[in-house]
């Protein structure tokens, strides 16, 4: 095998009411028939949505395939352990306010649901003028007073309210309650999960009519009740290499996340996992050209790969990486 290796992958759809058309029509993926892609799962082994191998020997099979043939040992100890990809990545396309909802932490979602809790980033891609997010409460606050809140139909206020712009990210820990914003474009990042709790959702009606069904009571177990002070620092963790940026966006135990602005020509050693051999690479912006062993990966906003990585990587153009390490 190569000492470098970059594999295409082809997501999973997902049509929830409140998506767009800009994974369409702004990444150029074919979307078949869907009028509206509110979400596209780019890097995902998650049994409701499983990214497939577009290129190459194992093509047409799924993450979880591929790994079972080349051996889940080589992504780190949650793979070893559990067969699965300890996080995922998708592009989160909101033409309307997502629920504000929360996620439930690892040992809550094990207990309940049977799967992983969710810790989570948030990359923003694009943002209409005036997009914004829920992030946490904007004052200390009580099981009881969200109660209220919710029957009353004034939620909204106790929540911080962050306008969001190109560029900016977030990391939203499990227990926080939040909400996109309508006109956000988004890359996430987070724990292989498919958990979520909705508080509220603006008394919205599903495809048939029907109110669609919020999980009140769970929410309200995993909450944080506790005021979350919002900031950015934007020099934080940023290095300039060459003619490139690298900037650490993201640190957990299932993901680091490491952004990488090229202009130019750049040569980047990305920093190598103890625990797998894999990352995810993600274009959020821009075009260019990867030089790999086994030829030039041309690559565009929009596109996700698997890489295997263990000599430096070449790239040239204008455009913004997510790498992604396990």
């Amino acid at each position: 095998m190569a000492q470098n290796e970059m594999i295409r992958l082809l997501p999973v759809f997902k049509d929830y009411i409140w998506g767009g058309t800009k994974i369409r029509d702004v990444l150029r993926k074919d979307t078949g028939s869907l009028d509206r892609i509110a979400e596209s799962w780019e890097f995902s082994s998650h049994i409701e949505g499983q990214s497939i191998i577009a290129e190459g020997e194992y093509t047409g099979k799924t993450l979880s395939e591929y790994f079972a043939a080349v051996g889940w040992n080589q992504t780190g100890g949650f793979g070893r352990t559990h067969r699965n990809l300890p996080c995922m990545v998708k592009f989160i396309d909101a033409c309307e306010n997502l629920s504000i909802q929360v996620h439930p932490t690892e040992n809550y979602a094990r207990r309940h649901e049977r799967d992983n809790g969710k810790n989570e980033m948030w990359y923003i891609m694009n943002a209409e003028e005036g997009a914004f997010i829920y992030v946490g409460f904007n004052k200390n606050t009580s099981r009881k007073e969200v109660v209220r809140r919710i029957r009353e139909n004034t939620i909204e206020e106790i929540l911080n309210k962050v306008p969001v712009h190109k560029g900016d990210s977030f990391f939203i820990p499990a227990g926080t309650v939040h909400a996109i914003g309508a006109g956000c474009f988004i890359c996430e990042i987070q724990q292989t999960s498919n958990v979520t709790y909705r508080l509220y959702d603006y008394g919205r009606l599903d495809r048939d009519g029907s109110p669609r069904p919020l999980q009140i009571k769970k929410a309200l177990d995993v909450l944080d009740y506790q005021q979350l002070h919002v900031s950015q620092d934007e020099q934080s963790g940023l290095y300039h290499i060459g003619t490139a940026s690298s900037k650490m966006l993201a640190r957990t135990n299932w993901f680091t996340v490491t952004k990488y602005d090229v202009d130019g020509d750049l040569q980047i050693s990305v920093m190598r996992s103890p625990y797998s051999l894999y990352k995810a690479f993600v274009v959020v912006d821009g075009d260019g050209v990867v030089f790999a062993p086994e030829g030039r990966k041309y690559i565009r906003v929009g596109t996700t790969w698997l890489l295997k990585q263990q000599a430096p990587l070449r790239i040239s153009g204008h455009c913004s990486v997510l790498i992604i390490n396990l």
